[in-house]
C-alpha cells in the first residue's frame, strides 16, 4: 500500500457544502477566496469525464484542492493537498471535510 504524503486528503462533500468548505480553510490559512472564480471553475468540472478543477489557496502554508463535480447526485469528489501544514491544521481540515459529508450546512440568517 503506497503511503499519501502528509496533509493529502481525499473524499467528498455535499455541493452546498462547497464554499463553506473552502472558506474556513482559507480562514485557517489566513486567505482570502475569489467566490467566482471558485464557482465557475467547480461548475465546469465533471467526475464521470475525470475533470477536475484545481483551486489554490495561497496563504500560510498553501493549500491545493482540487473538485470534481458529480451527476448522480449533489455531491462533489475532493482532493485536498496541504502544503507544509503542522499537525493542528492537519486535522482540522480531516474534522471539516467529515463535518461536510456528513450533513449539509445551511448559512446563518441575518
Amino acid at each position: 500500500m503506497q503511503a499519501e504524503p502528509r496533509g493529502t486528503m481525499h473524499g467528498w462533500i455535499w455541493r452546498v457544502n462547497l464554499l463553506p468548505f473552502v472558506e474556513t480553510i482559507a480562514d485557517l490559512i489566513r486567505c482570502r477566496v475569489d467566490d467566482g472564480a471558485l464557482t465557475a471553475g467547480f461548475e465546469r468540472s465533471d467526475a464521470d469525464d475525470d475533470s477536475w478543477f484545481t483551486f489554490v489557496l495561497d496563504g500560510h502554508p498553501r493549500v491545493e484542492m482540487r473538485f470534481a463535480r458529480t451527476r448522480t447526485d449533489d455531491t462533489v469528489l475532493v482532493d485536498v493537498e496541504l502544503d507544509g501544514i503542522d499537525e493542528p491544521l492537519e486535522i482540522r481540515t480531516a474534522l471539516l471535510l467529515d463535518v461536510c459529508n456528513r450533513y449539509q450546512l445551511t448559512p446563518e440568517a441575518g
